[in-house]
C-alpha cells in the first residue's frame, strides 16, 4: 500500500514519517506551498508532487490533512479528476470535527472513503512521530464497515475507537478542552506565579514536576481520585485566601478561578464551598 497526503503540515508529515517507520511506503506529499510538499518528501524519502491528479494515480491510501476549512475544496478537486480504479483507492481525512460525510461526493463516484482522527497535539513533526506508537485514533465506521483501515492500524499497532458521526463536533469539542485550554490553563497560572513574585524564566522549569504529578496521578486514578487542593479538603479558609488575594492583585483572574472551584465541586459532588465560590 502506497500512502500519500494532500497538504504537508506538522500532521502529514509526523504521520508521514511514522507510518515509515512502521514499514509502509510513502508514495508523496502535494501542497499549494510547493516548499512545504518538497520538505516533507524529503524527510520521507518520498515525492513532492505539483499535481493532486498523478499523487493519487500513484497511490492507494490518500490522507487529507490540509486545514479543516479546505477540505471540502479538495473533495471538490478530486471529483473531477480522470482517476482511474478508484475502488482500489481509499481516501480518508484527518479532522477531528468533520464528519465522514464530507467525503460523500468522493464514495458517490467509487472511492472507498473513511476518516481517522489521531488524538495527539501535534506540534514538532519528530517528536510528534514519536508519540503516534501509542496514540488513539478516532474512526467513524465500525470495524466491519472498514476492514482495511482497522487492519492497516492493527499493523500499525495503534487502538482505534469508533465515533458516531452526529457527535463527532462535541468529541473535538472534548479533545480540545483537553489539548487546547488545558495550554491556556497553564498559562493563566504561569500569569498568577509571576504575579506573585516568581521570576518569569524560572515559572515553567519550577512547575514542571507538579504538571507532571498530575498526570502521573491520573494514570491509575480517575479525575475524582486524582484531584488533590482546598476544595477537596473542604478548606474553607484557604479557599477565601485565595479570593481575597486575586481580588487584590489580579480580579481579572476572579471568574475564572470561581468557575473552575464551581466545575470542581461539581466533579466531587460536594457543594458545601458554594456558598463562597458565587
Amino acid at each position: 500500500m502506497k500512502i500519500a497526503f494532500i497538504g504537508a503540515g506538522n500532521v502529514s508529515t509526523a504521520l508521514g514519517l511514522y507510518f515509515k517507520n512502521k514499514d509502509f511506503e510513502i508514495q508523496g506529499y502535494y501542497s499549494r506551498n510547493y516548499k512545504s510538499a518538497k520538505k516533507a518528501a524529503q524527510l520521507t524519502d518520498s515525492i513532492p508532487y505539483t499535481s493532486i491528479e498523478e499523487l493519487i494515480n500513484h497511490s492507494q491510501m490518500i490522507w487529507i490533512t490540509t486545514p479543516d476549512d479546505q477540505i471540502e475544496a479538495v473533495v471538490q478537486q478530486i471529483s473531477n479528476l480522470p482517476v482511474s480504479q478508484k475502488n482500489n483507492k481509499l481516501v480518508l481525512h484527518a479532522s477531528g470535527a468533520h464528519s465522514l460525510t464530507t467525503l460523500n461526493p468522493l464514495k458517490e463516484i467509487g472511492y472507498q472513503t473513511a476518516c481517522a482522527h489521531p488524538l495527539l497535539a501535534f506540534n514538532n513533526p519528530a517528536s510528534a512521530q514519536e508519540r503516534l506508537s501509542e496514540t488513539w485514533f478516532i474512526i467513524e465506521k465500525l470495524e466491519e464497515e472498514n476492514r482495511q483501515l482497522t487492519d492497516f492500524f492493527k499493523k500499525c499497532e495503534n487502538q482505534t475507537l469508533h465515533i458516531d458521526s452526529d457527535k463527532k463536533p462535541l468529541y473535538h469539542v472534548a479533545a480540545c478542552v483537553l489539548s487546547n485550554y488545558l495550554v491556556t490553563l497553564l498559562n493563566a497560572s504561569y500569569e498568577i506565579f509571576e504575579k506573585s513574585g516568581i521570576a518569569k524564566n524560572d515559572i515553567q522549569k519550577a512547575t514542571t514536576p507538579l504538571l507532571k504529578s498530575v498526570i502521573n496521578n491520573l494514570n491509575d486514578k480517575n479525575c475524582k481520585e486524582a484531584l488533590t487542593g482546598p476544595i477537596k479538603r473542604n478548606d474553607e479558609n484557604t479557599i477565601k485566601m485565595h479570593l481575597e488575594s486575586l481580588s487584590a492583585f489580579m480580579p481579572e483572574m476572579l471568574e475564572l478561578y470561581t468557575l473552575m472551584g464551581k466545575e470542581t465541586m461539581k466533579m466531587l459532588g460536594n457543594y458545601s464551598l458554594e456558598k463562597i465560590l458565587k
